[in-house]
C-alpha cells in the first residue's frame, strides 16, 4: 500500500521519537570531502521531519559529512521530474527515495551501487534489492512497512490467522480494503493464500483467476477505499470493524485507546519499503555510498525505527540494540508476502482496467 502519512501518527510518533535517545556515533575519520553536503529527498511530512531530525544528525556525527534534505512525493512524478534534471545537466538531488516499482520503472536514473564501498548491503534480504542486467545494485533499501489484517478486538474476540479469513462470510459488510490493486496488492495476497505463490501471476489467465478470486470479497468490503483517513475514521468510529490496513498505524491507534488488533497472517503481512538510490549525474558518489552504507548499518536502522516506525530492512538479530516493544511496533518476523513489483510495470494499465470491471460487475 504505498504511504500517505497522516496528522494522528505524525503528531503521535513525533511525540515518542522526542523521548527516544539517540545512539552514540561510531569514531571514524572525518574525510576532507566531508564538509560538502549531500541533497537527499524523501517523502515529505512525517518522513521527512523524522530523517532530519534523528537519523541525519547522527550520520553527521558519525561522518561529518552533512545532509541538505529535500522534499519528494511518493509516487513516480517524482522521477519524471528527476529524469528532466538530469537531462538538464543538473539533477536535482544526489540521492533520492523511491519504492521499488519506481525504481524498476526507471533504472536509468540511477547510479549502480559499488557494494564494495557499501558492504552493509550485503545483510539486506535479496528479494528488496533491484540489480541491472549485470546483476549490479541499483538500490539500497532503508525502511519497509506492512499491510495486516486489521480487526477489531471487541468484536471479533478471535484473532484471524489467515488472509483467507477476510473471505468468511461472518464479515458481510464489515471491512475495508485498499480499492487499487497495484497498491493494495491484492492480487498478491491472493495468490500467497489460496495458489501457494505468485508463479500463478505469470500469466493474463492466472491474474484474472486470482483478481476473480479477490473479487468475492466485495460483499464483505463496504468501503473500497482511495482515502486511507477515510477507512481510518470508520475503523475509529466502529462503522467498520476490520480490513487491510497498515500495522505501525493500527499500532497508534491502539495507544489511542481503540480497541484494535493488527495481526501478520501465516501468509504474512505485505511488505512494501523505501529506498536510497544514486541520482544519474551526481558528482558524489563516494560521498552518498558512505551515506548509503551507513543507512543500513545496525546503528542506522535502530535510530531509523525507533523514530520514524518503519520495519527494519536488517535481520532482528542483527539489531541487538532495538528493544522488542520497537521491532514489534513496525514489523514481524513473519516472512513476507514480497509484492510482484514487474506485473504491475508490465501489465498495470491492463490490471487496473480487469480489476474496475470486477469490482463493479454485481
Amino acid at each position: 500500500m504505498t504511504r500517505q502519512m497522516m496528522t494522528s501518527r505524525r503528531t503521535l510518533l513525533g511525540a515518542s521519537a522526542a523521548a527516544t535517545g539517540v545512539l552514540a556515533a561510531p569514531n571514524v575519520l572525518r574525510r576532507a570531502w566531508a564538509a560538502e553536503p549531500i541533497r537527499v529527498s524523501s517523502y515529505g511530512g512525517y518522513f521527512e521531519d523524522s530523517l532530519k531530525s534523528y537519523a541525519y544528525p547522527e550520520f553527521t556525527k558519525a561522518t561529518g559529512i552533512e545532509i541538505e534534505s529535500v522534499s519528494q512525493a511518493g509516487g513516480f512524478e517524482w522521477f519524471v521530474n528527476l529524469k528532466s534534471s538530469i537531462a538538464a545537466g543538473t539533477p536535482a538531488v544526489d540521492v533520492t527515495m523511491g519504492g521499488y516499482g519506481s525504481m524498476l520503472r526507471a533504472p536509468e536514473i540511477m547510479v549502480p551501487v559499488d557494494t564494495s564501498k557499501v558492504p552493509n548491503l550485503e545483510n539486506v534480504p535479496e528479494y528488496l534489492i533491484l540489480r541491472n542486467e549485470a546483476g549490479v545494485p541499483l538500490n539500497v533499501p532503508v525502511l519497509a512497512w506492512y499491510a495486516t489484517l486489521v480487526t477489531n478486538k471487541e468484536i471479533w474476540t478471535e484473532a484471524p490467522t489467515s488472509w483467507g479469513d477476510a473471505w468468511d462470510s461472518k464479515f458481510n459488510g464489515e471491512l475495508g480494503w485498499g480499492k487499487n490493486a497495484d497498491s493494495s496488492y491484492i492480487i498478491d495476497i491472493v495468490a500467497k493464500t489460496f495458489f501457494g505463490g505468485n508463479e500463478i501471476m505469470a500469466t493474463d489467465d492466472g491474474l484474472m483467476e486470482c483478481m476473480q478470486k479477490a473479487a468475492e470479497l466485495k460483499d464483505n468490503v463496504r468501503l473500497w477505499f482511495r482515502d486511507e483517513g477515510q477507512f481510518q475514521a470508520m475503523l475509529q468510529s466502529g462503522e467498520l470493524t476490520g480490513g487491510q490496513y497498515y500495522h505501525d498505524v493500527t499500532q497508534v491507534m491502539i495507544l489511542d485507546g481503540f480497541p484494535m488488533r493488527s495481526t501478520f497472517p501465516k501468509e504474512g503481512g505485505v511488505i512494501d519499503f523505501g529506498s536510497w538510490g544514486m541520482v544519474t549525474g551526481t558528482e558524489k558518489v563516494d560521498v552518498c555510498q558512505e551515506f548509503m552504507n551507513w543507512s543500513v548499518s545496525p546503528e542506522a536502522q535502530t535510530v531509523i525505527t525507533d523514530n520514524v516506525w518503519t520495519a527494519p530492512v536488517l535481520p532482528r538479530d542483527m539489531l541487538p540494540n532495538l528493544t522488542d516493544e520497537a521491532f514489534n511496533r513496525a514489523s514481524s518476523t513473519v516472512e513476507p508476502i514480497v509484492p510482484n513489483y514487474q506485473v504491475y510495470v508490465d501489465k498495470g494499465d491492463w490490471i487496473s482496467e480487469r480489476w474496475d470491471e470486477l469490482l463493479l460487475d454485481v
